[in-house]
């Protein structure tokens, strides 16, 4: 069986990991952490990163910020969409139309999935017809924005980041983070829609 290049990738960031200096990860994001585990706050949920094995759950996203991310880290306090961020190459479209399933699935709902924001502790944002504000860590911000379809254009689903998202991740890393909170979002969403 063909090992995907998502775990090829993880088990190189496993191994990358345990040869950080691990007493600067412990003052550099303010995550918890013990004798034998960080815990890190990721989307929706708290994960434990083993001090001695690497082992984790949701490991790449995880990694990358620990492993990757620049010594010196501020956020700029404006955004960007994904293909406009600072260091990428200006109008590329390395996945233009991926959210389009979800966007169409999202349509005529738009009330359910503004609970399905709410229910995920979103905090309200403009412009859109549901747009929120998230955390992808505690201290790492993620726009979602959705407008329904009208008689000219279909649903549209957009993300945004700080402009300095690249100093904590990697650019192809964000299109995971996009996945792992889509994921939790249609939870919530279909959660919403059968209390309707």
């Amino acid at each position: 069986m063909e090992v995907s290049n998502y775990i090829k990738m993880r088990d190189q960031m496993q191994e990358r990991f345990l040869t950080y200096d691990q007493k600067e990860i412990e003052g550099k994001y303010g995550f918890a952490f013990d004798d034998d585990y960080f815990y890190v706050p990721y989307l929706f949920e708290e994960w434990r990163v083993n001090r001695h094995t690497g082992v984790v759950n949701e490991t790449l996203t995880i990694f990358d910020l620990l492993c990757c991310g620049k010594k010196e880290i501020v956020l700029a306090g404006t955004y960007a969409r994904t293909n406009s961020l600072k260091g990428t190459i200006k109008g590329r479209t390395i996945a233009s139309g991926v959210h389009d399933s979800r966007a169409a699935r999202y349509d005529g709902h738009v009330e359910q999935l503004k609970k399905a924001c709410v229910s995920l502790s979103g905090k309200p944002y403009s412009p859109g017809d549901a747009a929120f504000v998230f955390h992808v860590f505690p201290f790492l911000p993620l726009v979602f924005q959705f407008w329904e379809s009208d008689e000219e254009f279909p649903p549209v689903l957009k993300f945004m980041w700080d402009e300095n998202v690249l100093d904590y991740l990697r650019f192809e890393t964000l299109y995971y983070v996009m996945g792992d909170f889509l994921d939790a979002l249609d939870q919530a969403f279909d959660a919403c829609k059968t209390e309707a």
